[in-house]
Parts: C-alpha cells; sequence; structure tokens
C-alpha cells in the first residue's frame, strides 16, 4: 500500500478527510451500521498521519483495526510505562503507557447521552471503559478521562461508574489542565470544574474549555502555593496571552470559591462571570435540561449558549452592583487578613494589608527605607508565607541583596570580624533553602533594555501566575527609566500610580514603592531638618493621595542606632493611625529591627 487512503480503502472504509488526527465517523463495512444504518463506526488519523485506528460501537459489532504505512512509533515501552531495561533517576516518574485507542463500553456513552453529550465529543476526548482499583470502595467499572499536554499522555483520573466519588488519579510530570492544549491560540478560554462540564461545553461549541484536575476548594484560602492550582503553572505561557476568560464552574459555595481564587491569579480585569439558572449547578444540569425544542438541538443546549453569552464582567473597583444573596456569600467569604510588621512596639500602631495596595515608604537617604523594607519582606515571608519579587538596582549585583535577606533571616551576618558570631554553613543553606520559596529577583540584564513601567509590570504579571509572588518591591521609584514625554510630572505620577494601584488590585499583589524626598533647602544655623512626610517626596502630590498606605523611615541623630517609623496615611483605619510612630532598634550587623527593651509592657 503507499498511501493511507489505499490502505484505508482496502477495508471498506472511506474518510473525508486523512489530515493528522483527524476523527470522523463512518459507516461500518462490517455491521452495516444495523438497522438504522447509523455511522457507527469511529476512526481517528494518527497524529504522524501514517496510520489510523478504528472500532465501531454498536454493541452487537466492536469491530476494530489499527492499520500503519510504516511503524514510526517509540520502542514498545515496559510494564510501568518505562522503556525495557531503562531505569528513572530517584523522584522521577515514569510515563504513563499510551493506549492507541482506549475501549468504551456501551454503559460510557449512555451516561454522556443522558447528559445530552453525543458520542462524537465523548471520542473526540477519548473517554473509556476500564476496572480500576478505589481504595474505600474496592475494583469497580469506571470511567477514565485522559489528560493531554502538548499531545502526549501526562495523567488519567477515573471515576466509578455508579457514583461520582472516590474518584483516582494516575500522573506523569507535571500536572495540567483537562483538555489543556486547546488554549493554545485561544483569544477567550472557558473555566469549569469537572471534565464532564468541559464536554458539555464542547457539545455547545466552546472547545477552549478547561478544568482544574483537583476541582473547587471549600473556601478560597488565596495561598500562592496551592497545589490545586500549580497546573497554572504548566500552562503560564499560553495562560499570559489569552484575552478573556469566561469563567462558568459550579453555582455552590466551593465553585463560588474556586471563581474567586481563579480570577485573582488571571487577573480580574480578564474575567467573566456566567451565571446559571436556578436550580442549575453546573454546564452538565443545564444541557440536561429537556423541553421544547427545534428538533435538532436540546433545550439545555440553547440555554447554555445563553447564559455564555450573558456572561457579565467581573466586578471592578468602583462599580458595584447589589445582587440578591450578597450578603449570604458576604459570610462565607475569607474575611481581609492584615499582617504583623515583626516588632511589637510597631505592631502597636501599624498593620501591613495583604490585598493587593500601595504602600509607599520614604526618607532621607541613609536612614533605613530600604533596609526596613527588607526586613518586612523576610518577616511577613516567615511569619505569613509572602512570596516577594525585588526591582533594586542600587544593590549591584543582585546578589547582595539576597545575602541581606539571608542574614536577616538567620539573625547573623554572613561574614563578620574577629569575636562577632557569624552564620555557619548548615544556617547558610537553611537560608538560601527559605529563599528559594520566598524571593525572586528583578535586573535589567541587556545593555539596551531600560526597566520601565511597562518592563516592571509586565513580569511581575507572569510572576504572579507563574510563582504566586504576593509582594511586588521597587527600590528606589528613580531607578526607573521614565519616558513620560510631553505630559507633566505630575499628571505622569499620577498615570504610574494608578497603574500600580490596578495591577495589585487584579493580582492580590501588594505593591511597595520606596522613593525619595525632594532635596531639603539649606539650614540657618541652629536649625534641624525635619522628618519628610507625603507633601515633601520628589515629583507630585500625587504619592499621598495614590498611596494606600504610607511610611517615613527616620533615624534621628540624638539616639544612634534607632529608627522611627512615622505613618502619614492609611486608607483604612484597620491599618493603623495616620500621624502615629514606633521607635525601633536597628541592629546593622544583622538588619533586623526591634522593640525597644524600655519600651516593652
Amino acid at each position: 500500500m503507499t498511501s493511507l487512503f489505499e490502505k484505508l480503502a482496502d477495508r471498506g472504509v472511506k474518510l473525508k478527510s486523512y489530515r493528522a488526527g483527524h476523527n470522523e465517523h463512518v459507516l461500518c463495512p462490517q455491521c452495516g451500521g444495523g438497522n438504522h444504518r447509523e455511522h457507527s463506526l469511529s476512526v481517528t488519523v494518527d497524529e504522524d498521519g501514517q496510520g489510523a485506528v478504528g472500532i465501531c460501537h454498536r454493541g452487537s459489532c466492536g469491530w476494530q483495526f489499527n492499520d500503519r504505512l510504516r511503524d514510526t512509533r517509540p520502542p514498545r515501552r515496559g510494564p510501568l510505562g518505562g522503556y525495557p531495561g531503562g531505569g528513572y533517576a530517584k523522584g522521577e516518574k515514569p510515563p504513563l503507557r499510551e493506549e492507541l485507542f482506549p475501549e468504551c463500553a456501551d454503559w460510557v456513552y449512555d451516561f454522556f447521552a443522558q447528559r445530552h453529550i453525543g458520542p462524537k465529543t465523548v471520542d473526540t476526548f477519548m473517554v473509556a471503559s476500564t476496572r480500576w482499583r478505589f481504595g474505600e470502595i474496592g475494583e469497580q467499572d469506571a470511567m477514565m478521562f485522559p489528560y493531554r499536554h502538548n499531545g502526549r499522555l501526562a495523567g488519567r483520573k477515573y471515576r466509578p461508574r455508579h457514583q461520582k466519588s472516590p474518584q483516582s488519579q494516575e500522573n506523569s510530570g507535571a500536572p495540567v489542565l483537562f483538555n489543556g492544549d486547546s488554549i493554545k491560540d485561544a483569544e477567550t478560554v472557558y473555566w469549569v470544574e469537572g471534565e464532564p462540564d468541559v464536554m458539555a461545553m464542547f457539545e455547545c461549541g466552546y472547545a477552549a474549555t478547561v478544568s482544574l484536575r483537583d476541582g473547587a476548594p471549600r473556601e478560597a484560602k488565596f495561598r500562592p502555593d496551592d497545589a490545586r492550582f500549580a497546573a497554572l503553572d504548566t500552562h503560564a505561557e499560553e495562560l499570559s496571552s489569552v484575552k478573556r476568560f469566561v469563567l462558568a464552574g459550579d453555582n455552590d459555595l466551593p465553585g463560588l470559591a474556586l471563581r474567586e481564587e481563579l480570577a485573582r491569579r488571571l487577573g480580574r480585569h480578564r474575567c467573566d462571570i456566567v451565571t446559571w439558572p436556578q436550580g442549575c449547578k453546573d454546564a452538565c444540569d443545564v444541557l440536561s435540561i429537556t423541553a421544547d425544542h427545534d428538533g435538532t438541538k436540546p433545550a439545555g443546549y440553547h440555554l447554555l449558549r445563553q447564559c455564555v453569552s450573558d456572561a457579565r464582567p467581573y466586578p471592578i473597583e468602583g462599580v458595584h452592583l447589589i445582587e440578591r444573596g450578597m450578603l449570604e456569600k458576604m459570610r462565607h467569604e475569607p474575611s481581609a487578613e492584615v499582617m504583623t510588621t515583626g516588632a511589637w512596639a510597631s505592631d502597636q500602631v501599624l498593620h501591613l494589608p495583604t490585598e493587593g495596595r500601595l504602600i509607599v515608604v520614604t526618607g532621607f537617604p541613609s536612614h533605613g527605607k530600604s533596609s526596613w523594607t527588607r526586613f518586612i519582606a523576610v518577616h511577613t515571608a516567615n511569619k505569613h508565607g509572602r512570596r516577594w519579587m525585588v526591582f533594586s538596582p542600587e544593590h549591584q549585583p543582585w546578589k547582595n541583596f539576597v545575602r541581606e535577606c539571608a542574614e536577616v533571616h538567620v539573625g547573623k551576618p554572613l561574614k563578620a570580624p574577629a569575636m562577632i558570631d557569624c552564620m555557619t554553613r548548615e544556617e547558610g543553606e537553611e537560608a538560601e533553602e527559605f529563599l528559594l520559596d520566598h524571593l525572586l529577583m528583578m535586573e535589567v540584564d541587556a545593555e539596551d533594555q531600560a526597566p520601565t513601567l511597562d518592563w516592571i509590570i509586565s513580569r511581575a504579571e507572569m510572576a504572579v501566575l507563574r510563582y504566586g509572588i504576593t509582594d511586588l518591591l521597587i527600590d528606589p521609584w528613580n531607578e526607573l527609566e521614565h519616558m513620560r514625554g510631553e505630559i507633566s510630572e505630575t499628571d505622569y505620577i499620577a498615570r504610574c500610580l494608578q497603574r500600580f494601584k490596578a495591577f495589585g488590585f487584579r493580582h492580590g499583589c501588594n505593591v511597595w514603592v520606596v522613593v525619595h524626598p525632594a532635596k531639603p533647602p539649606r539650614l540657618r544655623p541652629g536649625e534641624n531638618y525635619s522628618p519628610p512626610l507625603a507633601y515633601d517626596i520628589s515629583g507630585s502630590a500625587h504619592w499621598y493621595n495614590k498611596a494606600d498606605v504610607g511610611l517615613t523611615i527616620w533615624s534621628p541623630k540624638e539616639s544612634l542606632g534607632t529608627a522611627d517609623i512615622m505613618i502619614w496615611k492609611t486608607r483604612f483605619r484597620r491599618w493603623g493611625q495616620r500621624s502615629a510612630e514606633a521607635r525601633l532598634d536597628f541592629d546593622s550587623l544583622t538588619g533586623i529591627y526591634r522593640s525597644p527593651v524600655s519600651g516593652m509592657s
């Protein structure tokens, strides 16, 4: 045989298309499709176009074939999915064995038919039937959903035939989304909860629909290291280019929690929300509705498409619509948390926000702005599990910033003069492990590239999605490349700060900006400088207007080794009291701030 066309024709099979990956239902040459002449033979062309597999889904027939022009497949895999005689490094998972065309029993087609999901959709997703042992209920008939990444099998999920749970999984490599390959080149991606809901959306024409492997959480905790959302890291590059996400998850409390988690990670500005009809929990429920219809599509098909068409934008700051049931939803939403500052004295006057706010820190040079924000970064990472991304060009090379963070974490200098206890090798290794999980550094590597605001925000948005950063630090503001063109400095700063606030709000990521005050006037004899406040910052009064929290770090000459934390702005009272102050002791060897012993109660 010289072509796939001739090879299949010899079996009595003729397709409309022979392109790689094509799937088509045709008349079975063995059973003729029965009395109803149905197209029961499902034929799928191999991914390389050099063969095809077919199976007749009529229970009284079941004819199958597997034809190849030439064998270009990899060597036969061993019983665990590895190549015979091959070994795997410690902790590495062997690849899953690829089923050429898995068996699918009639009861699987019946299961989906009850939900108005046709056999073509079942075959497209290669859902199969098998026997599987579930820990709690033993071996059962099971439905198998394959998870693929870049066309290759990456995992399988099993669901018992007669009940929804318990479900079981086997995975190989990084976690992926169900139907994750559909994201590529998609302008709009639809999110649901569960594999059948993905297939229901696909049945209604929404091919780029995905679902998380582990379903919805019981409540939204916004933990950056939540393994449930690890698949977003695997697909980070494709997700970053999607223009619009439509969140069409379950209409229950876990579904609402999942919606909040996804919106924070994907960006609220890119998310729309689908509201299912009263009495319907998810896409399958809607598609399953039976009523008068046009004879070609069930009523649920039209209703589902109408619900998706009516999706509304995710709520944005300043525009709020009161909804029925709003208060009950609020009862179950997590309360906005605050963070400690790492010292008892400053905790009495200041609590740090967690939900994506603009925090401005100012002070004269050498008064401790960078030292204090670095101390806060290490403390909040240690105490509250925060992940920081830092742009600090004054610490060249950037490894110096990492070293100083390690010294704060351990409480000892990396290197020290004689008679001073310094960090041990074991302590240094422990600090490295800690910082690996909680600190990312930004640096402009190319000589012809400038650290503009766009450069900062674009990398920060990717880092939120890929690494789950919760805080972005720019230290200092004047090291950015400011290209304001013909607009005034005041208008330029207002636009920049508004962009920081928008980024923080969309992603729930605090933005910390360290900014210098204007150069003070020359002092007359006998005069002393006063601490710089908001309106002393160089450039614009918008530093006060736009900030959610504003602080000054001031080291008085009369009290060496101390620093005053002076609050000049808190948008909400729960973060602190405006005009309040706290004095802290500063250890220059370790970079640690402590409450003065005399100030402790």
